[in-house]
């Protein structure tokens, strides 16, 4: 037998559910011929309320979208006077009235005040079925109000709540839903950063609030790094553009700098016309990048990021100066605590195996608790501005110590946040915080060590990544007192044990990546080694007696001094290669040994590549003799250099090499110059050319 849903469905689906009328009307409004869509529903005013289309929407629901608020007008005037409240009333599938729908107009003042206009001339009793269009929820819970707030729409909501002031509404029953989810919230999860600004300052009372997961506003902006500018990956060139952008995206310059000098005018009598001048300036920038942002979509992509961006940061700082969830600590001198010593010093291979097996039982059972506090989310995520923020604000919140003995430290150690690290040891509070002991008994080397907080950089391969963790490592292991190496966490692990068991799967692949490349890379610098060896003997243009016929032209000399350098920089980066082939491969030869022959015989190889193309293109000039002015020529040596740019661009990562070499060679300078007699040396040059000057 079949259930009555299944009858209806059945019936549903042979009988037509649109009218003809209704059918062509529905054609107008997807077509935008608001005109004709008027004509009919002018010819026949019985379907206005009926069901528009599948939403449940009506005729009036649909007219929000024209964005012509006589149209609204004159369609709603079409309903008998009896039955307008109900047509302003009356909702969709998802609950809407009318005003939920103009929320989402493009001229929603003017589409909000018919609506409005219709509801004061017909003066609802004070019943609970007629409450006021404002207080009319949907399915969901929220009111006109509440989504405005939610879909960043500030104009109608500013609107909306003066008309609730006016009107003596209480506007708290506007900032929740029906599920106690905030208004708040909503707006900073949609990234309408403006929005929850003005909230904040109607009600500061929802930066303390929480949502059905326990968080505050705070909390939810600290999981949303892409927000902020610290997290914003840009090139030079993006960077100075993103500089000279203007703070201000979406406001009337022009209308303003009026505004400004009317105002100067009438109070100063036109006394202040630097500060004039500069505002002045200030709205020819503002309209000059206005104009390129309408020309190019990148610069009008990037001002809307750096609005963001500020927005975010600007609703960070309020925030921050309200939160006070880090007052509750669970600090604990364990300062003089004695360390726990290996149990097996001697057999390490016994005392790993032993304290993984613990290790591994514990993790099956005990979990991390999440954090809470505001500031270590922040720390977690690597948003610098709020970090920054709280230690000016809230200087002792650094101090801050979790549940399970977590300080910011140790979270900016294991989520391996650079920048948070750097913005702590600036603040002098290192040599306190390393010294903390978390509730398993870990120092701030057993989390860098852990990788259940990895997060992988763009790096060339496994084993920059790998050399990568190292460094890291070894820069925590800098600032930690020299006895906690040696002190072991609750399941019997040293930092060294931990960093090589967490380590172990990255260090195998390293090792299979390591090999292959080397052993593809030698492959290609014994190629180029027979190629150039035997150009070498084949001489361009041939020989005469003996003695070449292009021996005295000066490109015979470059092509003679580019082979030699090719064959020995491709033989020289076989014999790297060869050495890296033949290399341990250890954990701590990832740090600085493998990487260093790595990038030599990256550089070697390049080298000889170029100087290959470069004795190539001599060989040409020497024996075809095109015309530099030809564009054949032109064609030719272009085609020359293809392969260099091709390797420089994917194979060769130059700027690594570059950097590390940089930075060794000025470490190895510093430890043989006397470099506080330089300092003070210049120090009197400046002294003096000071005093010469003034």
């Amino acid at each position: 037998m079949e259930t009555m849903e299944g009858v209806d469905q059945q019936r549903m689906e042979r009988v037509p559910l649109f009218c003809e009328k209704m059918r062509k009307a529905q054609t107008e409004a997807m077509e935008n011929r608001w005109k004709d869509f008027k004509e009919t529903m002018m010819k026949h005013q019985e379907i206005i309320l009926k069901q528009f289309d599948l939403f449940e929407n009506t005729a009036i629901h649909v007219a929000t979208g024209s964005n012509n608020p006589r149209l609204l007008q004159e369609l709603i005037q079409m309903v008998p006077v009896a039955e307008r409240w109900q047509a302003l009333c009356k909702k969709n599938r998802e609950g809407n009235t009318v005003l939920h729908e103009v929320v989402f107009s493009k001229n929603v003042i003017e589409m909000a005040g018919v609506v409005f206009s219709f509801e004061d001339e017909l003066h609802p009793p004070e019943m609970e079925e007629k409450r006021p269009l404002l207080e009319l929820t949907n399915v969901r819970g929220e009111t006109p109000l509440f989504m405005a707030a939610m879909h960043g729409k500030l104009k109608i909501l500013k609107h909306m709540a003066n008309r609730a002031v006016t009107h003596h509404m209480d506007l708290r029953k506007h900032w929740h839903r029906s599920d106690q989810y905030n208004v708040l919230h909503a707006s900073v999860i949609g990234q309408h950063f403006h929005v929850a600004i003005w909230l904040v300052r109607m009600d500061e009372e929802l930066a303390l609030e929480k949502d059905k997961k326990n968080l505050t506003c705070l909390q939810l902006l600290s999981k949303m790094p892409h927000v902020f500018r610290s997290h914003t990956q840009m090139g030079a060139v993006k960077s100075i553009i993103y500089l000279l952008l203007p703070e201000e995206y979406d406001i009337d310059h022009q209308e303003k700098f009026h505004l400004f000098k009317q105002k100067k005018d009438e109070e100063n009598g036109k006394k202040d016309e630097s500060l004039l001048n500069k505002t002045a300036i200030s709205d020819i920038n503002y309209r000059f990048w206005k104009h390129l942002a309408k020309e190019f979509e990148g610069i009008d992509h990037m001002w809307k990021e750096k609005k963001k961006h500020k927005l975010a940061d600007y609703l960070a700082n309020i925030l921050v100066e309200k939160d006070l969830s880090w007052q509750v600590s669970f600090n604990e001198n364990r300062r003089t605590k004695v360390i726990n010593m290996p149990r097996h010093p001697l057999n390490v291979v016994k005392r790993r195996r032993v304290s993984a097996q613990n290790r591994e039982e514990r993790r099956m059972y005990v979990k991390d608790p999440p954090e809470r506090t505001a500031l270590f989310i922040a720390t977690k995520t690597g948003i610098v501005e709020i970090v920054e923020k709280y230690i000016e604000l809230h200087p002792a919140a650094i101090y801050h110590v979790t549940e399970n003995k977590q300080n910011i430290l140790n979270m900016a150690a294991k989520y391996r946040q650079k920048k948070i690290l750097e913005i702590i040891e600036r603040t002098g509070t290192t040599e306190s915080l390393v010294a903390q002991l978390t509730d398993k008994e870990r120092t701030i080397l057993h989390e860098v060590a852990r990788m259940d907080y990895y997060k992988g950089e763009h790096l060339a391969g496994v084993a920059f990544r790998l050399q990568d963790e190292l460094r890291w490592y070894d820069k925590v292991r800098r600032i930690t007192p020299k006895h906690y190496n040696m002190h072991c966490d609750i399941d019997g692990h040293t930092p060294e044990d931990m960093l090589e068991i967490e380590h172990e799967k990255m260090l195998e692949e390293a090792q299979k990546w390591l090999k292959e490349t080397a052993q593809s890379c030698s492959t290609v610098a014994i190629l180029v080694a027979t190629v150039v060896f035997a150009a070498a003997y084949t001489i361009p243009g041939g020989t005469e007696n003996g003695t070449p016929v292009f021996l005295h032209s000066g490109e015979f000399l470059f092509f003679t001094i580019m082979d030699v350098v090719a064959l020995a920089t491709s033989l020289a980066s076989v014999v790297v290669f060869l050495s890296i082939l033949t290399s341990p491969c250890e954990l701590w030869d990832f740090h600085k040994s493998l990487p260093r022959k790595l990038n030599l015989g990256f550089a070697l190889l390049f080298l000889s590549l170029m100087t290959t193309m470069l004795a190539f293109s001599a060989t040409m000039l020497l024996t075809i003799r095109l015309e530099w002015k030809n564009w054949t020529s032109t064609l030719i040596y272009s085609a020359a250099f293809f392969p260099v740019t091709i390797f420089a661009i994917i194979q060769f990562p130059v700027y690594v090499m570059a950097r590390s070499i940089t930075k060794h060679l000025w470490r190895q300078l510093k430890k043989i110059l006397p470099i506080r007699l330089i300092e003070h040396f210049m120090d009197d040059v400046t002294s003096i050319e000071y005093k010469r000057k003034h």
